[in-house]
């Protein structure tokens, strides 16, 4: 492929015939126009795989040198020197996870967590399954299907799963991208039908993912898998916001990808991310790496993000990370219809930080069973929330069905009040929460300031109504239920609280939901809930829907599953 990439000219494209490609692919130039791109493509109804992995079957022997027990059942843990000639100057195994921003973004104080930044970025792959990386050479006496890097990273000690003998061929680290241009700011690409796989890049920022646009603009990326990414599986911005732009950028289109297994990040923007479409994508796994705070993770990371749609994606069982991050002024952006589900998070399935300068559209999103981390003792209240918008003027949520909310369903705070940006700090006022729904979620929503927000018509689950309401200014702060806020707050005036049940299967994407109670006549649906399937729900019958609305999952020819 890379072959390839060196001749195509602007107008052509590249189709490649099944088969795993060990390489990543530089492309020398790009296109021209809309009508003039350069295509890369899979052959139809055939698989291809771009692979930042080496095959290679050890010269394995007992481990020595090292004070290691022997292991609970006999087993023997082993040691085996990598195959130099396939392993670049960025050797994974000879680099750690440690980022440009560590000594001033982190949990340094931690040492579980700044060991985990210690990892080498490399992984081994046995059977399709990863093995897991342990930082000191006696934890191998522990459990099996580990492995620990020796320095200067030209040898590793092992045990597979199960203790087998290491006599099949693994899959192991070599490269920390598989498509990325040499130049920068190359245009109107277009990857499609594509997979790849097992990048070992680093730890954002610098932002490079295992594909990389390299700070270009007007590319497609669609109907690819990103797989096993050790730190961003797509950057599309700047890379960093360091750094200084060369030219256009952003005008993006991806859609219908599925991205996962990612360390840190799924889609990554620092600067430069504008008039760019993300739609019907599918995240799934992110945040393996346990390190969210870095503060540069989630499905999707942006910042200045402007004239940005994100619709009809989903994203689903991540492990130690957000859904979608939205980083400081962020202009006139549209987030919609997407499904979070069975997150587990230190900043809620959405946050949005210091955007004010001109509103954002948060509506008919699904975002259902968000949990804290197990163990986390810090007060921030946007850990295992649904909706955190933080120091922001003029959101505006509605529409939003929030299910199942372990920390706070909608958070509209100003931890950050001190901070400046553009000559302004940011007041939480002129922010609008309107026609949500509220199922399971004992903490409901929390508002730093009073005046002027506009919150009305919710529809709240009746069980929840105690003290689930919070005001932090005027001080002190103050909790409520349902009559309290609109009584002394002058809030949902004209909500609805009733006995709901529901039922999110993640996997089909299907709500299934009841109301035991009657409501008053003319009841508007909440959450942006089919009105024939809300009729259905009152009384005896059930509503059920599809969510994203776009597309069901269950449809084989809508998107990734």
């Amino acid at each position: 492929v890379g072959r390839a990439a060196e001749i195509v000219q602007p107008g052509e494209k590249v189709v490649m015939r099944a088969g795993t490609y060990r390489e990543c692919v530089r492309p020398k130039r790009g296109g021209e126009a809309v009508d003039r791109m350069i295509a890369y493509e899979s052959a139809a109804g055939e698989q291809v795989v771009i692979s930042g992995a080496e095959l290679w079957t050890p010269n394995a022997k007992p481990s020595a040198g090292w004070i290691i027990d022997t292991p609970a059942n006999g087993a023997t843990v082993w040691m085996a020197d990598l195959p130099e000639a396939c392993l670049t100057a960025e050797n994974p195994f000879a680099l750690d996870n440690t980022y440009e921003y560590l000594n001033t973004y982190g949990d340094r104080e931690d040492p579980e967590w700044l060991g985990r930044t210690l990892l080498r970025r490399a992984m081994i792959v046995r059977d399709g399954k990863m093995m897991k990386q342990v930082l000191r050479v006696g934890d191998l006496a522990h459990e099996d299907g580990v492995f620990w890097v020796e320095q200067p990273g030209l040898r590793v000690h092992f045990r597979l799963p199960g203790d087998v003998t290491p006599n099949t061929p693994l899959e192991i680290s070599a490269r920390g991208q598989t498509f990325s241009p040499r130049a920068t700011g190359l245009g109107y690409l277009r990857l499609s039908g594509i997979t790849f796989d097992h990048a070992a890049g680093p730890l954002p920022v610098p932002q490079h993912g295992s594909i990389s646009t390299a700070r270009g603009h007007h590319w497609i990326i669609e109907n690819c898998t990103v797989s096993r990414s050790n730190g961003v599986g797509i950057d599309i911005g700047l890379q960093s916001w360091d750094a200084a732009s060369a030219g256009p950028t952003g005008h993006h289109v991806l859609r219908r990808n599925h991205i996962h297994t990612c360390g840190l990040c799924g889609i990554a923007g620092a600067l430069g991310v504008t008039h760019t479409l993300i739609e019907d994508n599918l995240f799934e796994h992110i945040g393996t790496l346990n390190l969210e705070k870095v503060f540069e993770g989630g499905g999707i990371k942006f910042h200045l993000a402007r004239e940005t749609l994100i619709r009809g994606n989903v994203f689903r069982h991540f492990p130690h990370a957000g859904g979608i991050w939205l980083d400081v002024e962020h202009l006139n952006c549209r987030i919609t219809d997407n499904v979070f589900a069975n997150l587990t998070t230190l900043v809620g399935a959405i946050y949005s930080e210091m955007n004010f300068q001109k509103p954002n559209r948060f509506d008919h999103n699904l975002i259902w069973n968000v949990l804290r981390p197990a163990g986390e003792s810090a007060p921030s209240r946007a850990i295992g929330s649904g909706m955190v918008a933080e120091c922001n003027d003029g959101a505006v949520i509605m529409n939003n069905c929030f299910g199942r909310i372990q920390g706070h369903a909608v958070v509209l705070s100003l931890d950050q009040f001190d901070r400046s940006w553009n000559g302004r700090t940011a007041l939480c006022r002129d922010n609008c929460l309107s026609m949500n729904l509220f199922a399971e979620t004992p903490r409901r929503i929390f508002l730093a300031r009073h005046e002027p927000n506009v919150i009305d018509q919710n529809f709240y689950d009746l069980a929840d109504d105690d003290c689930s309401f919070r005001v932090g200014f005027p001080a002190p702060e103050r909790a409520q239920n349902l009559e309290g806020w609109q009584r002394h707050f002058d809030f949902d005036t004209s909500a609805t609280q009733a006995p709901f049940t529901a039922h999110f299967d993640v996997d089909t994407g299907t709500l299934n939901w009841r109301i035991s109670h009657p409501l008053p006549p003319n009841t508007a649906p909440p959450g942006g809930l089919d009105p024939e399937a809300w009729a259905l729900s009152q009384g005896t019958g059930e509503g059920r829907m599809s969510f994203p609305r776009r597309r069901s999952l269950a449809d084989p020819n809508h998107g990734p599953k």
